[in-house]
């Protein structure tokens, strides 16, 4: 751990769930308590969490439990009654975005406001009929409060400008830190599979638009390979019906293998058990179109090539490091031809340049720009060594 510079600072960090697992917000704070902000992070309350949590130089709030009305409720009150107490607020995504400009209202102005969009949030898949609509009024209007917008990608930076008609977002992409995994067979000896037999690992939320169907399909009855799932449905119900039909087929299928997801921490040792990494979003929304998952990093960090779905961003990478196999359609057949196109490609190489895209791109790089960032906003804030 770096040396941490004496505290300064004060910046809270507003999230609308209970903060059980999200690497880009833990990754953020990490970055600014080392750098010299004093860091707290305000979430919902939820079942077996503690109402308050210390981390490694910055802390957790969570209110309310039970109902996320409630949640919110306490949440806000929390936040309107201790705001004079913030330099600036750090919004993840677009909902905790109102009652930050309600706060810098409070404040006369004084408060500066970090809207951080996870994804093209209008736009994402979530963001359908009349919650599009009021996604797209509220954003606007609020808007003109936002002192920085960050972005986890170019494309999506390139439309917010355009859209706004406001300097191009800062990209601070949700990538791993910089680390030198040795090559794990965790994932191998979990399932039960020889070192002969090529695996191929899908990392994330068993959701609509990652074609975890398309993927099932294109794995059944093929002796030659095998196809690890390492997530789960969240709360959805379209969610729970794919993580049921992933336990299902993973129990009558030999090749087929469902696993709960492992801490942040051993994504990328779990990463480098695997053969090839799938990557396969669909181009159902604006969001996904231009999405740069972290997935995508994670694979690289661990040396393992990747086989993606045709998105701008993710063909870009692809082509620029020749780190993999692009699937151009996402169907059973399509992403069978792809795997059977990197199943004869030069897989050692490929694994070599997807770990240089993803050093390139490492959360120490990302967290430079974030530091600096910082530091042009509360400029009146001195840090000391």
């Amino acid at each position: 751990m770096k040396k941490r510079k004496k505290e300064r600072g004060a910046v809270l960090h507003l999230v609308f769930n209970e903060f059980r697992n999200d690497s880009r917000v833990e990754k953020t704070c990490d970055s600014l308590s080392v750098a010299g902000f004093s860091v707290r992070v305000l979430a919902f309350g939820g079942v077996g969490l503690p109402a308050k949590e210390k981390r490694d130089g910055w802390e957790v709030i969570r209110c309310g439990s039970g109902r996320r009305l409630w949640a919110l409720v306490a949440l806000s009150w929390r936040f309107l009654t201790s705001v004079n107490g913030f330099h600036l607020v750090h919004c993840h995504d677009l909902e905790p975005l109102p009652l930050a400009v309600i706060g810098k209202l409070i404040r006369g102005g004084r408060m500066k406001i970090v809207y951080d969009a996870h994804e093209l949030e209008t736009e994402k898949m979530a963001a359908r009929g009349s919650r599009k609509i009021i996604y797209k009024v509220m954003e606007r209007a609020l808007m003109p409060f936002v002192d920085e917008l960050i972005t986890v990608g170019e494309r999506i930076a390139d439309w917010y400008a355009k859209k706004y008609s406001r300097r191009k977002p800062r990209v601070v992409m949700n990538s791993p830190r910089l680390h030198n995994p040795k090559k794990s067979e965790a994932l191998r000896k979990r399932i039960g599979i020889s070192l002969e037999t090529r695996l191929f690992l899908y990392l994330g939320a068993l959701s609509p638009g990652r074609s975890v169907e398309a993927m099932l399909d294109a794995f059944s009855g093929c002796e030659d390979r095998v196809l690890v799932l390492m997530g789960s449905g969240g709360t959805s119900r379209e969610g729970n019906r794919l993580e049921a039909l992933v336990r299902e087929r993973a129990s009558c299928e030999a090749n087929v293998f469902f696993l709960e997801p492992v801490p942040g921490s051993k994504v990328v040792e779990y990463a480098s058990s695997a053969d090839g990494g799938l990557c396969l979003i669909e181009d159902e929304c604006l969001s996904y179109r231009y999405c740069l998952p972290n997935k995508l990093f994670e694979y690289g960090m661990a040396g393992t090539s990747v086989v993606v779905s045709d998105l701008p961003e993710l063909r870009e990478v692809v082509e620029r490091y020749g780190c993999g196999v692009i699937c151009s359609e996402l169907t059973a057949d399509g992403i069978r031809m792809a795997v059977d196109e990197w199943l004869v490609a030069d897989v050692r190489t490929m694994g070599v340049r997807a770990r240089l895209m993803a050093e390139e791109r490492c959360w120490e790089k990302q967290e430079k720009a974030l530091g600096d960032l910082y530091r042009r906003l509360i400029p009146k804030v001195r840090l000391e060594t």
